[in-house]
């Protein structure tokens, strides 16, 4: 879509405010969406919150929509619908690996936030000593190493072994010191997407 449209492929999040790129991204809604969260809470810490939301209502003009989901964007980017999908890295990767080699990838040049996958054993719930087996065996190679086969391309959190071609590597992407306490929790993520409700969402396009 951008040969086509003669459009460079982005770099940083300074090319996304572009106006050649007008209509040609798509990103997901905070509200709906962790990942689209992830993004928001990331540039905040990132240039701080009040450039942030000047960068976002920039940003606003050129998105032509914000998705329920968080991984909607590698698709709609494979599937010609828009140029540019704003979401991890690793849905992009996927759909290059069935086939859609058109699809490219890239971490924003300024730095880029990220998310850790969780598990929990809840107090007081039953089969504790099971739970904390399959707890054990997933953060093994083992467990690790399914993502991959599953085509499921997140990076481990287990460095002792070999990782997956396939999985994009971390080496050229600078991630901002995440704090994930402060962002994590309830209030701050209410706030935060009733700003950009208010601020950015509101806005015509």
């Amino acid at each position: 879509m951008l040969r086509k449209k003669n459009l460079p492929a982005p770099k940083c999040w300074s090319d996304l405010l572009d106006p050649r790129y007008k209509g040609e991204i798509e990103t997901s809604h905070p509200g709906s969406s962790g990942t689209g969260y992830t993004i928001l809470a990331g540039l905040v810490q990132m240039m701080g919150e009040d450039a942030a939301f000047d960068y976002l209502k920039k940003l606003h003009r050129n998105v032509t929509q914000y998705t329920r989901s968080g991984t909607a964007q590698a698709k709609s980017v494979a599937k010609g619908e828009v140029g540019i999908g704003v979401s991890f890295i690793f849905g992009f990767d996927n759909e290059r690996q069935h086939g859609f080699t058109m699809v490219k990838s890239a971490a924003p040049c300024e730095g880029t936030s990220y998310e850790i996958g969780g598990i929990a054993l809840i107090k007081g719930s039953r089969n504790r000593e099971a739970a904390k087996k399959y707890y054990d065996w997933l953060l093994s190679p083992a467990g690790q190493s399914l993502g991959a086969k599953a085509n499921s391309l997140q990076y481990p959190a287990n460095k002792t072994f070999k990782v997956d071609p396939k999985i994009p590597t971390l080496d050229r992407v600078r991630l901002v010191k995440y704090d994930v306490e402060k962002f994590g929790k309830a209030a701050e993520r209410k706030r935060l997407i009733e700003r950009w409700e208010k601020e950015v969402n509101s806005l015509p396009r």
